[in-house]
């Protein structure tokens, strides 16, 4: 396996600074987003998640679903506007969610 392989893509150090930092681990990971724990191994090798999966995720670590997307290389810090987000996207519906994104990525 080379080195490469063994980096834990950006969403996955992301996710691991989060869980550390909060005391939690994948189980509570596993719980909160409802996949199951080897879809990690995916994450860890840089695939993508699922805006629902992102949402849950920013829901566990308390933190915006856009700070989550840009972790995971979706978006980026720019099209995100983390300092300025308005509306709050974590009171979003999925499909308001989706059309701010769209909007943003417009620009």
């Amino acid at each position: 396996m080379s080195a490469e392989q063994n980096t834990p893509s950006r969403l996955w150090a992301y996710i691991e600074t989060n869980l550390d930092n909060r005391g939690l681990n994948t189980g509570h990971l596993a719980r909160a987003t409802g996949v199951h724990r080897s879809r990690f191994t995916d994450w860890r090798r840089g695939k993508s998640i699922s805006i629902e999966t992102s949402r849950a995720i920013a829901k566990l670590f308390e933190v915006s679903p856009l700070e989550v997307l840009v972790a995971a290389e979706l978006i980026t810090e720019e099209e995100a506007q983390l300092r300025h987000t308005r509306p709050n996207p974590a009171e979003l519906s999925d499909e308001e969610l989706v059309a701010e994104l769209k909007r943003r990525l417009k620009r």
